[in-house]
């Protein structure tokens, strides 16, 4: 994992709304390109669900089990 996440993955998954928005930004090329369709339309729905997921993931994600120590 990268070290420099870390961080910010311990602040989001205890309501630091700053922490979140930068992981968020940091993924969100990732978001947007899994959200576009064959014919390169965005899917907004889709956009709005991969985000969701996303949240829901940083919130969940058990740090202790990857980091390498």
């Amino acid at each position: 994992m990268t070290k420099n996440l870390v961080p910010l993955i311990k602040k989001a998954k205890t309501g630091d709304e700053i922490a979140m928005n930068t992981l968020f930004e940091s993924f969100k090329p990732l978001l947007i390109k899994n959200s576009v369709d064959s014919s390169k339309r965005m899917n907004k729905d889709c956009y709005q669900e991969l985000s969701l997921q996303f949240i829901l993931a940083v919130q969940a994600f058990d740090l202790d089990k990857y980091l390498d120590d």
